[in-house]
C-alpha cells in the first residue's frame, strides 16, 4: 500500500517492518545459542521425507530476503506492508525463536511443544502472506514491487508448513513404544583443541555420511502434502507456496520416484491454478 506523507513525518509507517526485524533477530539469536542439538535430534528420529541437509540452505535466501524486505519498506521507496501483515510476520519469527530451544531439549514432551511452535509459525505466515494480498496490482511494476517486497513471507510460509510436517513425523516416531534412535550420538574429541564450531562441522560430516548410506525409502507424505499446500496456494490465490515444498521435495533421497514426481505436479498443478484466479479472475 501507498506510505501515508504523515506516516512518514512521524515515523509510525516504519514500526511494522522494525517489528519484523526485531522478530528476525529474536529468532536468530535463538538459533545462535540453542541450536547444539537440533540436527543431532533430526538425525536421531529421521523420518523418511526428511530431505537432504543442503535444502536447508533456503533459510540463509528466506532470512536475508526477509531482512532486505523489511529494511527496504523503513524507506519511502517501496510500499509498506499492512500493519496485520507484519504482525502475522513478526509472530512467525517469534514462533520460529522459541521452537529453537525446545526441538534441541530432545525428550518427547519438548518436541511436542515444539510442534505446537512451528505449526503456529507456519499458520501466521500463510495468513500473512494471504493478507499482503501482493499479488493485486494494477500494473506490471507494481506487482514486481510488492513480489519483491512480500515473497520471502510466502516463501517462509511455504518451508515451514514442509517443515512442521516433518516434526510431526519426528513428534511420532520419538513417541512408538519401540521407538529406536536412526542416528549415532557423536562424541567430542579427545584433543581439548577442538572448538565447538568444529565438533559442529565434523558431526554435521558423520551425519551427512550415514544418511547417505541409509536406504532411500519412498514417502506418501509428501503428496498428500502437496495436495494440501497446492489446494492451499489456489486458497490464496499465491503461486508462490508451494515452491518450498518442491524444493524439499526435490532434495529427497528416494527423488525422482513416480510419488515424488506426482508430488511435484501437484505442487505445479496449484501454482497454475493460483495463477490462473489471479490473472484471470
Amino acid at each position: 500500500m501507498a506510505v501515508d506523507p504523515a506516516l512518514v513525518v512521524s515515523g509510525a509507517h516504519v514500526l511494522g517492518p522494525l517489528s519484523v526485524i526485531s522478530a528476525l533477530f529474536l529468532s536468530l539469536t535463538s538459533s545462535a545459542i540453542w541450536s547444539r542439538n537440533v540436527g543431532e535430534t533430526s538425525c536421531g528420529w529421521r523420518v523418511d521425507y526428511s530431505p537432504d541437509g543442503r535444502a536447508f540452505g533456503i533459510w540463509a535466501v528466506i532470512y536475508l530476503w526477509s531482512l532486505g524486505s523489511a529494511i527496504a519498506q523503513c524507506t519511502t521507496l517501496v510500499i509498506v506492508l499492512d500493519w496485520w501483515t507484519s504482525a502475522s510476520w513478526s509472530l512467525t519469527w517469534v514462533f520460529c525463536a522459541l521452537w529453537v530451544p525446545l526441538f534441541d531439549a530432545e525428550y518427547l514432551g519438548a518436541l511436542r511443544s515444539a510442534l505446537v511452535q512451528i505449526s503456529l509459525a507456519a499458520v501466521f505466515a500463510t495468513v500473512g502472506a494471504w493478507d499482503s494480498r501482493m499479488w493485486i496490482a494494477d500494473t506490471p511494476a507494481q506487482l514486481a514491487e510488492q513480489l519483491a517486497v512480500g515473497a520471502p513471507l510466502t516463501l517462509l510460509a511455504g518451508w515451514l508448513l514442509a517443515a512442521s510436517s516433518i516434526n510431526v513425523g519426528i513428534v511420532w516416531k520419538a513417541g512408538r513404544p519401540d521407538a529406536v534412535r536412526t542416528c549415532i550420538i557423536v562424541p567430542r574429541s579427545a584433543a581439548k583443541s577442538e572448538t565447538e564450531a568444529e565438533y559442529r562441522a565434523r558431526r554435521r560430516v558423520i551425519y551427512r555420511e550415514q544418511y547417505a548410506k541409509s536406504p532411500a525409502v519412498v514417502s506418501p507424505v509428501p503428496l498428500v502434502l502437496s495436495a494440501g499446500v497446492g489446494g492451499l496456494a489456489l486458497l490464496i490465490r499465491d503461486p508462490l507456496l508451494p515452491v518450498p515444498l518442491m524444493w524439499a521435495i526435490v532434495n529427497l533421497m528416494a527423488f525422482p520416484s513416480v510419488v515424488y514426481m506426482c508430488s511435484l505436479l501437484l505442487c505445479a498443478c496449484g501454482s497454475a491454478a493460483a495463477a490462473v484466479r489471479v490473472f484471470m479472475f
